[in-house]
């Protein structure tokens, strides 16, 4: 599937979810037409509480960071049993060249070297502690290709070295999908409020030149926040995702991971009343 395509429709998933949680305010329903109105009675207006506010708060947050890279090739060292495959893609989409013999060059390796990433989330509180956040990632390195490198075959085996070999500067990932957040409120300890949850969506991995490798992914989200204020907070978190990359040279696709490491700033934005919100904490205090 063309990234392009693919990542229309996870957008458009995540805003149909997305999009139904932020219409989902509760308002009091109207009186029915004629209602004991003949009869000049007087109609109470229905006196809403927390519990009927179906989103509690908003939440936008940015972050940046590190992310870690992987290795999606890793093909062994020669051995009796072992074959090495003819053909290793260069970045360019043509095959390196045939200087690259089997007998001095072999056990290629494809790697994502570590980069900078930047990314946002968009939160939906739907109690006081769970989340629905709409997220989205970018990340920057660079890919390469290694091979064992032997001057000598016949000689000794410490003479070996991995040299690179290839390399792409300009590669990208994009990622974006939907999370479940828990923020541990009640595990609090001197400010400091652990987080947890876990998302699902689409990653694009982006070459410069050969097709881009896009695949569904899992994440696991843990994080720390200290609140500054009462709508601001710093967030310390670790994204561990993993997904199937697509390997041409094995015609199949390997589960790598990438973890991002990132500081960030979230707002909060509260939609109750002032009253109800002042009502609810005093609630939550006395329990």
């Amino acid at each position: 599937m063309k990234h392009s395509t693919f990542l229309s429709v996870i957008l458009v998933l995540s805003l149909v979810v997305g999009g139904g949680l932020l219409y989902a305010q509760e308002a009091p329903p109207d009186p029915e037409p004629g209602a004991d109105s003949a009869e000049g009675a007087v109609v109470e207006e229905e006196i809403l509480e927390y519990e009927d506010y179906s989103v509690k708060a908003y939440s936008l947050s940015i972050f940046g960071g590190q992310f870690s890279g992987t290795t999606y090739l890793e093909n062994p060292e020669l051995d009796p049993r072992t074959i090495e495959p003819s053909d290793i893609i260069a970045y360019d989409g043509t095959i390196l060249p045939e200087s690259l013999d089997t007998v001095h060059y072999g056990a290629a390796h494809k790697e994502i070297e570590p980069g900078p990433a930047i990314g946002g989330r968009i939160g939906i509180f739907i109690s006081d502690d769970f989340h629905i956040d709409l997220l989205g990632t970018y990340a920057q390195g660079k890919a390469t290709t290694t091979m064992m490198f032997t001057p000598d075959p016949e000689g000794e085996p410490d003479t070996k070295s991995r040299v690179q070999v290839d390399e792409d500067p300009n590669f990208k990932v994009y990622k974006g999908g939907i999370a479940l957040m828990y923020d541990a409120r009640p595990a609090t300890v001197f400010g400091i409020t652990p987080k947890l949850g876990f998302s699902l969506g689409g990653v694009i991995n982006k070459y410069t030149y050969l097709q881009d490798k896009t695949a569904l992914y899992l994440e696991g989200n843990f994080g720390l926040s200290v609140d500054v204020s009462k709508s601001l907070a710093i967030n310390a978190q670790a994204d561990v995702t993993t997904f199937a990359f697509e390997v041409d040279e094995l015609g199949y696709s390997n589960m790598v991971g990438y973890t991002t490491l990132s500081l960030g700033v979230t707002w909060f934005i509260d939609v109750l009343p002032d009253d109800i919100r002042a009502a609810h904490e005093a609630d939550r205090s006395r329990k």
